[in-house]
Order: structure tokens, then sequence, then C-alpha cells
């Protein structure tokens, strides 16, 4: 135990420097205002869920979601810049183990989205009314921990596979994107939205994490909640064994 905490102080100390920090924090702060408040601006109020809503409060919850995004690229960045810099056969040198590293990775990036998803939570405040009960608080916390692991295998999977720091960017840059604008974070996946989307949104884990956080923050949540949760424990457990399995044949050795 105290190797896994070591490890996962190590891997949160590597991976969150000023930069990194500053990109977690404005990015969906970002999103919030700009998008929010502007689009809020345009769109008074529209009904969802058999209430009005203003886009603001409708958003807040799916930005509060998409922090999963930013901690399961953390932990494929910080994989694969051991794997490029060495620094992995030297971990594995010391009494670490492959399994407390993929262990404290998991962790880190746990902790790293609950620190941004509270972040946001303090920052949408002021702008939205939050009718959460601690059984929505409990909610949160699953579908978080739930999506983090899904996505954040994803990335694990990728930083053990590439070997070059452009591919790694273009490919995780270009997945954030894609996941993000085919959920349900800043509309609402309805009968009027096109099949393509539609279908995309449906096959895309994100969405059922912000339907979920959303019913959460709402206080709507219900039977669905059953199947969201069942969703995501599965495409988690899928892409986990997957990360594992790439994880596992990493060959230790520095690669530039």
């Amino acid at each position: 135990m105290n190797s896994t905490i070591r490890l996962t102080y190590r891997i949160i100390r590597s991976a969150l420097d000023v930069n990194t920090i500053s990109f977690l924090i404005l990015l969906p702060v970002g999103y919030l205002l700009i998008m929010g408040l502007m689009m809020g601006s345009i769109i008074h109020s529209f009904n969802y869920g058999g209430s009005n809503l203003s886009y603001v409060s409708f958003i807040a919850p799916g930005i509060v979601a998409d922090q999963i995004l930013m901690g399961g690229s953390m932990a494929g960045w910080v994989l694969w810049s051991d794997k490029r810099t060495g620094m992995l056969e030297q971990i594995f040198s010391m009494p670490f183990s492959r399994f407390q590293y993929q262990l404290s990775n998991l962790i880190a990036m746990i902790l790293v989205t609950f620190g941004g998803a509270l972040i946001m939570i303090l920052v949408a405040i002021p702008f939205i009314s939050i009718n959460i009960t601690a059984y929505g608080f409990l909610l949160v916390f699953i579908y978080l921990v739930l999506g983090t692991l899904t996505f954040g295998s994803i990335m694990l999977a990728l930083g053990a596979t590439v070997r070059s720091n452009q591919v790694f960017n273009v490919i995780s840059n270009v997945m954030f994107f894609v996941v993000t604008f085919t959920s349900s974070v800043f509309y609402p996946i309805t009968s009027q939205t096109p099949r393509p989307l539609a279908m995309a949104a449906m096959l895309n884990p994100l969405t059922y994490v912000v339907d979920g956080i959303r019913g959460a923050f709402l206080n709507t949540s219900g039977v669905a909640d059953v199947y969201y949760i069942a969703v995501l424990v599965t495409t988690s457990a899928i892409f986990m064994a997957i990360a594992s399995l790439t994880y596992r044949r990493i060959k230790l050795s520095a690669t530039v």
C-alpha cells in the first residue's frame, strides 16, 4: 500500500505542473463562462426533463462530467512520458510492480478528475441553482469514477502503444474533440437530433456520464441510471482489460 501511495504521489507531482493545472482549470471554466453565458443570452430557457432550464444550468453538469477526459488524458501522458524517457524502466528496477504502477495511475487520474469536478462545481454555483441531494452526490461519485476508468484506460492503452509525441497529441486531441461534441455535454440528444449524431452519442460513454450527472444535479435521477451505470461498468471493464493487455506488452527500454 505504501508503494502505491508513493507512486500515486509521484505521478500527480510529475503531471501537474503550472501549465497543466492552468489547462485543467481554464479550459472547462472557459467552456462554462463563454459557451454558457454567451449561448445563454441567445437561448434563455428550454424544456428539459419536463421543466424549464437555463442553458448555463444545462451545460454546467456536462462540463463537470467532461473532467473525466482531463484526468484520462493525464494518465495516458504520464505513461507515455515515463516510457519515452526510460523512467518506467527505472521505476520497475525498484520495488514497484507493474500492477502497482497501473493502479497508482488509475488512482491519480481519479483524484485529478474529482479535483477538476470540484473546481467546476464551485465556479458554476453563482450561475445555476443546484438541487442535488446526498443520493445525487453518490451518483456523481459513481459516474465520475466509472467514466474516468473508461477514458483513462483508453488513454493508458494509447500511451502504451504510441512511440511519438506528435502522434499521441494528435490522437488524444482529436479524440477529446470528437468525444465531447458527439455527447450531450452542450446539447440534449432528442428525436430531432440528426440520426448520425444521435447514433454516435448512443455509442459514446461520455453521453451516459453526462446524462447521469445532469440528472443528479437536477434531482431527476431514476430508473435510467441503472442502464447508464450498467453500460459504464461494461465499457470500463472492457477498456481496462485492453489497457492492461497493451500495458503488459511495453518493452522496458527508453525510446525517442
